[in-house]
């Protein structure tokens, strides 16, 4: 039996490329986000692919992610906590660093991934093991030095330590918790003069992601699978 994806933030970038190579697999797929009628490709692949369904989601609500778990189709293998936002690149001072911008990646790109977690163990596989990956990044390290995006860069730095106190929690569990750093990757996010393509990545993170084992929990991986500092 193949396993089923969860891949939050399915609609467009990482995500949605994501769901696009798990599909050429035969995986299943459970693809949430806001706002799918907005996302032509993702309605284009549910038309054609009966191991995909697509579900609204937002990761900040708490009863919207419960209100998506009575569509889902099957028992989650592997949760990809993906939905993240940047809206302050800029420095310290940068007038994109208000108290909306911040409240907003804070609560998308740390908030998200717990209150997914939380609200979705229930929907995990028990009967294998589970494994649950947050897509974070390298800007996130405390060895990656430079001034710009400050919120961007504590709010994953939060979401490595999310990971950390949560595979602490889930120890003795059949239930394998990691994170990500995608590369730099060429989306909206990352931009067009980026490193690799969407496509790229995605092929190194989901081959890294079958290949996960117990002793890999609580550890921040490169897409290609090399491990990174916290």
């Amino acid at each position: 039996m193949k396993e089923t994806f969860l891949i939050t933030g399915a609609n467009r970038g990482i995500g949605l490329e994501l769901t696009k190579l798990c599909l050429s697999k035969n995986f299943n797929v459970e693809a949430c986000c806001r706002n799918p009628e907005a996302s032509d490709e993702l309605k284009n692949l549910s038309n054609h692919n009966p191991h995909l369904n697509v579900t609204k989601m937002d990761v900040t609500n708490s009863k919207s992610i419960l209100s998506a778990a009575e569509n889902f189709q099957n028992k989650i293998d592997i949760l990809v906590c993906n939905a993240g936002v940047n809206n302050g690149k800029g420095d310290i001072f940068s007038k994109e660093h208000n108290e909306n911008a911040i409240m907003e990646v804070m609560m998308v790109n740390v908030g998200g991934p717990f209150l997914t977690i939380q609200n979705l163990y229930k929907n995990l596989n028990k009967n294998s093991m589970s494994k649950i990956v947050i897509i974070s990044s390298l800007m996130g390290t405390q060895t990656h030095l430079s001034n710009n995006a400050p919120i961007y860069r504590a709010s994953k730095a939060a979401a490595n330590n999310l990971m950390r106190t949560i595979s602490n929690h889930f120890l003795n569990d059949n239930i394998i918790v990691s994170s990500y750093h995608p590369g730099w990757v060429r989306t909206d996010m990352g931009g067009a003069n980026a490193d690799i393509s969407a496509e790229e990545s995605a092929t190194g993170l989901i081959n890294h992601f079958l290949k996960l084992q117990k002793s890999d929990t609580g550890k921040f991986f490169n897409y290609d699978g090399k491990p990174l500092p916290l």
